[in-house]
């Protein structure tokens, strides 16, 4: 620090000077100047750690004076200070010199003789959607929002975010999903625990949804599957039938229906469906409120049969004819198996004219992902007991 001591107290001043200016602005919009403000100072400090070989001490130093500087100001402990740097690090581009637009504008420019027509239309539709005001103002420079998501969430939730998720692409997933759900810290982390991204983003998914409904419609539909839904109840041992698995599960609406996830509202269990010859009942109903029509779940404990979807085609023929008023879109039946064989399942939907997705179904005493892999395998743990075993037989 003695070598940069004169250049540290300058660039010190400078970024008291910005603090106190973002302070004046806080009142108004507390999480989006504060994370802009972390963004900045995150990008100073790369900027004098890699840029000018200052070394990673300074952060040290910079937490002192900044806390002694703005005493009745939480945020600048060590271990925020190297977040609000990674923060910077991950979203190299959160705030941009140049406006959208204009940068918009300049991309076009070398395509506009071949296609001006087309760039004419383009420009009318996008030029309002990209122009905003400069969002903060740091050295006498106008920034601009390169991604309004990134400031959709608290900093808590970014922390928690850039801690367990290594992947652009699925921590902005869950800041998306966050932002459009406003999920809290606690729930954020539970769907992390459970895997959320790989269950209902990633993993193939089996239904007929996309042979079925209307595109936009089957997009969605397909989102709201998850493959396999977890539930944190106990082993499936410990249940003899699907009518005691269906017992516990409305035992446990409130957690059922955070696994369903957002949208779904409960209308009973086994509801009655009037056939021409006899009565059958439906395990689960629900009615989804983004989808704009009823789901039926069907709950088996065993393996997924093909007979399974012949089943659910009839229990949603009956119930579009039964509950679905005319500003319904069409029922999606969802069948929770033990197991299945995707291939099997594909034969199952062939011809079928309803939209039926088929899922498996765990509970949570199987380990998160981030705990599998730190965890011993079942050879690593004999293999130790043969070497305790050994190291007690010989005394060694």
């Amino acid at each position: 620090m003695k070598a940069i001591t004169r250049p540290y107290k300058k660039w010190l001043g400078t970024l008291k000077e910005e603090i106190a200016q973002s302070r004046l602005q806080t009142a108004l919009t507390v999480n989006k100047n504060m994370l802009l403000l972390y963004w900045f100072l995150g990008r100073q400090i790369i900027e004098k750690i890699d840029g000018e070989d200052w070394g990673a001490k300074v952060i040290d130093q910079l937490s002192v004076d900044l806390q002694s500087g703005f005493p009745d100001m939480r945020g600048f402990s060590v271990r925020n200070l190297l977040y609000m740097k990674q923060f910077a690090a991950v979203y190299p581009d959160l705030l941009i010199t140049q406006q959208p637009v204009a940068q918009l504008r300049t991309s076009r420019s070398s395509g506009r003789a071949a296609a001006k027509k087309t760039v004419k239309k383009e420009k009318k539709s996008l030029i309002p959607e990209f122009t905003q005001q400069p969002v903060a103002q740091f050295d006498g420079v106008s920034y601009f929002l390169s991604n309004p998501l990134l400031i959709g969430i608290p900093w808590g939730h970014h922390t928690y975010l850039i801690d367990k998720i290594s992947n652009e692409q699925e921590r902005l997933w869950y800041i998306q999903k966050t932002v459009a759900h406003n999920w809290s810290r606690a729930l954020l982390q539970y769907q992390l625990s459970t895997d959320l991204y790989l269950r209902q983003h990633k993993r193939k998914k089996t239904s007929n949804f996309h042979l079925t409904l209307p595109k936009p419609q089957a997009d969605l539909a397909n989102q709201i599957l998850k493959d396999p839904y977890i539930f944190r109840f106990p082993q499936i041992s410990e249940f003899a039938t699907e009518r005691q698995l269906e017992e516990h599960l409305l035992l446990h609406i409130r957690d059922f229906l955070l696994e369903l996830g957002a949208g779904f509202a409960f209308v009973g269990r086994q509801v009655i469906l009037k056939g021409t010859k006899k009565d059958y009942f439906a395990d689960l109903l629900f009615y989804h409120l983004l989808l704009r029509c009823f789901v039926v779940i069907d709950l088996k404990m065993e393996s997924f049969e093909l007979e399974h979807t012949g089943k659910m085609n009839g229990y949603l023929n009956i119930v579009n004819k039964q509950f679905k008023q005319e500003s319904d879109r069409p029922s999606i039946g969802i069948i929770l198996c033990g197991s299945k064989d995707n291939m099997e399942v594909d034969f199952a939907l062939a011809g079928i004219n309803q939209p039926i997705g088929v899922c498996e179904y765990t509970f949570s005493k199987a380990l998160p992902r981030t705990l599998k892999n730190r965890l011993p395998t079942a050879k690593q743990l004999q293999d130790e007991v043969k070497v305790f075993y050994k190291k007690l037989n010989t005394g060694k």
